[in-house]
């Protein structure tokens, strides 16, 4: 398993995600290890493997479910401390609310350290539970605990906030449908130029520096700080 998903796995979000809930204001229904009965299914269909009620799942079932569809959906992408951020949004609303609340933090804090940024979506997510709350009332049985979570995650960010490895820079293409895909090392077409390791060398040659958007034969480029190249289509 990759260790960067093990350390916020194993350190902070296995603790929040206790063992069998079926909490009447739940909308997400029944749940074991934080594991939803629905995605459960979902994931021993696409597994190849029968279906069965969510309380017989296994703490290693829970954690290659986590790893695949939670760490894997967006959180794999970033830079650690960035990374934990958004992986336990991911966790606790799902992968679309994880990239909706990273867009904000990008957008509020742009230049900022992976830190900072990770620090940005706390605050993103703070207030996406308060609106929650808002438009249905139901759910502030759920305040108490969402907010401790959010607060702890704070401090815990701050307190390993030192990556364990260094971060390698990723090559990040921008699907049809807005959504960031780590690029596969193969010589593939993408947007009119044949990616390559050569060329992948000569746009980091190009452009050492965070910024952009540059446009470079028909595609958009980005650099963040943490070394990514970001590549779209030209519209």
């Amino acid at each position: 398993m990759n260790p960067d998903f093990e350390r916020v796995h194993d350190g902070f979000t296995s603790l929040w995600e206790g063992g069998w809930s079926n909490h009447a204001a739940d909308t997400g229904g029944a749940t074991m290890y934080g594991v939803t009965w629905r995605v459960y299914e979902r994931w021993r269909k696409a597994m190849g493997r029968t279906v069965q009620s969510i309380a017989k799942i296994t703490l290693q079932e829970a954690k290659e479910l986590y790893e695949s569809w939670y760490w894997g959906a967006v959180a794999a992408l970033l830079p650690w401390p960035l990374s934990a951020a958004v992986y336990d949004i991911t966790v606790n609303s799902g992968p679309g609310n994880a990239r909706r609340l990273l867009a904000q933090a990008r957008a509020k804090c742009p230049n900022g350290t992976p830190l900072d940024q990770a620090l940005a979506v706390c605050d993103a997510r703070e207030q996406f539970y308060r609106n929650i709350i808002r438009a249905n009332p139901t759910q502030k049985a759920f305040e108490r605990g969402w907010m401790r979570r959010v607060n702890a995650q704070r401090e815990w960010l701050r307190a390993n906030a030192q990556p364990l490895t260094p971060y390698e820079p990723k090559v990040i293409l921008i699907n049809p449908v807005g959504r960031e895909v780590a690029w596969n090392g193969r010589p593939d077409p993408y947007g009119g130029v044949k990616l390559t390791p050569a060329f992948i060398a000569e746009l980091r040659k190009a452009h050492p520096d965070p910024g952009g958007p540059w446009c470079v034969q028909g595609l958009r480029l980005w650099v963040r700080r943490s070394g990514d190249l970001v590549l779209e289509r030209a519209k």
